[in-house]
């Protein structure tokens, strides 16, 4: 595979190949715009988890607009049964200045990562369920392709849904699923499908969830996916074990706000922190309040977290905000926000406690789309402005200002790996993330969205070889 040729930051060009099939892609996607004839009125979005889309409402001839619309419900007998094929085509092309901050070494990386979904989903009456869906994930250019990155070909998710009979309506009863499947929880803090760099996150194992009145409850038991680069060889990580209950209010003592409540439970025979590796038993119980009122909107959430790690005890805390406000200029939207977050770091590494919060499985790009740096010994503060001219785009621009909890512990990447010689090393201060993107819904099927960080780093990085760090990408998806 040819490589791409490295010197100067902005001197750097994608292999002839990928960029041509980017450009390609870009011109399909425009063209494709243009000649696809409108859907209907009425027709929904397509579902962030793909699992969650019902076609049933395609029954009706005159629901039927898109040009889709013949694969989404496919009848199947006279009982009910019907089969939904769809799919996803996504090329993203990402840029690191210095991947990973330069440590060890200042490495620039550019490439283009190549993703293809498709599933079919079968529908066997009101009860029965099956859903398949399998994954093509390359990551053409990358100076070390592995997962997440790369996963040639593999199932990204195949379960069985049942519906518990107790009752006559089968849609009010609680739903069994087991197999293969993809998780997302409120935010996304904690528990996320990792959409971006490429692969994404999936669990196998067992969940029961169902409503009660009009509190959602989830219960689950389950082993995340070990991914491997070939083709069919992905596995349940036995190393690992996550499990846990998750419920949902949409109406509080709180005014226009519903609130989450959960408990999550995760085991881990390879953990690792800055005083070493071991066997880790952490317990996660935490709350999240979330609403609008007015012009106003927000998300808190806070959770204490308990356990074992070794032959120590793990006492860890973490707390999260996001809070804005939306302006009318004329039929532009724009919204001032603040984010905070807030997650322990261990004070003393003899003292028998492990106090490092741990992310258990959030979005590798919790705070922009670089996906340095993680919630673990931080405490961020960010905050943006986004700007929406039409429904469809939005600009935002953010500014991270970081720093660690404690000095006595490291500075942890996204995927919560403590980088080497930062713990006890002075100064707290971490350092700035500047982040433009922009992302545009062209329309039901095409969305491209960009975007451009900047990372200055503190001495507690450059003391370690780390650089001042820029990132660049642009994505187009096409769904079905």
């Amino acid at each position: 595979m040819k490589k791409i040729p490295r010197g100067p930051w902005a001197a750097r060009r994608l292999p002839a190949g990928p960029a041509v099939g980017l450009a390609l892609a870009a011109v399909s996607c425009s063209a494709l715009a243009q000649s696809l004839p409108a859907p209907a009125a009425a027709t929904p979005a397509y579902k962030f988890l793909r699992y969650d889309e019902d076609y049933r409402y395609l029954q009706d001839p005159a629901r039927r607009g898109d040009p889709w619309d013949p694969v989404k419900y496919i009848p199947l007998g006279t009982h009910g049964a019907f089969l939904s094929l769809g799919g996803e085509l996504r090329e993203r092309f990402e840029d690191y200045s210095a991947a990973n901050f330069g440590v060890p070494g200042r490495t620039a990386d550019s490439y283009l990562l190549h993703r293809i979904l498709l599933h079919a989903d079968l529908r066997a009456g009101e009860r029965l369920r099956g859903f398949v869906q399998l994954g093509n994930h390359l990551a053409l250019g990358k100076d070390a392709a592995v997962p997440p990155y790369e996963d040639r070909l593999d199932l990204q998710q195949g379960f069985v849904d049942w519906r518990v009979p107790l009752s006559e309506d089968a849609r009010s009863d609680p739903n069994l699923r087991v197999g293969r499947q993809e998780m997302a929880f409120g935010s996304q803090r904690l528990v996320s499908v990792r959409d971006a760099p490429n692969v994404r996150r999936a669990f196998d194992g067992v969940r029961l969830g169902g409503a009660a009145s009009d509190v959602r409850i989830d219960a689950f038991a389950t082993r995340p996916v070990l991914l491997k680069a070939g083709n069919f060889d992905d596995q349940p990580n036995h190393a690992q074990g996550f499990w846990g209950v998750y419920a949902t209010f949409p109406r509080t003592f709180i005014p226009a706000s519903g609130a989450d409540l959960y408990y999550l439970g995760f085991e881990n025979s390879h953990a690792l922190y800055s005083i070493g590796a071991g066997v880790e038993r952490r317990h996660s119980v935490g709350a999240r309040v979330f609403g609008t009122g007015g012009k106003w909107d927000w998300d808190w959430e806070a959770l204490a977290q308990f356990g074992s790690f070794g032959q120590q005890t793990v006492r860890a805390w973490g707390v999260s905000t996001d809070t804005g406000y939306t302006f009318d200029l004329s039929d532009w939207k724009l919204r001032t926000g603040i984010k905070a977050t807030a997650g322990s770091g261990d004070h003393d590494p003899r003292d028998g406690k492990l106090g490092t919060y741990g992310g258990l499985f959030p979005k590798l790009a919790y705070f922009n789309q670089a996906g340095l740096l993680g919630a673990s010994n931080v405490i961020d503060l960010q905050p943006s402005v986004t700007l929406k001219p039409t429904a469809q785009l939005r600009f935002t621009i953010s500014w991270d200002l970081i720093w660690r909890e404690t000095t006595n512990d490291a500075v942890y990447t996204a995927v919560a790996i403590p980088i080497a010689g930062t713990a006890g090393r002075a100064g707290r201060y971490t350092g700035s993330q500047l982040a433009f993107d922009v992302f545009w819904q062209l329309d039901r099927h095409i969305a491209i969205n960009a975007g451009l960080v900047h990372v200055d780093v503190a001495k507690v990085l450059s003391a370690v070889g780390g650089h001042n760090t820029n990132f660049t990408y642009i994505s187009a998806a096409y769904m079905f």
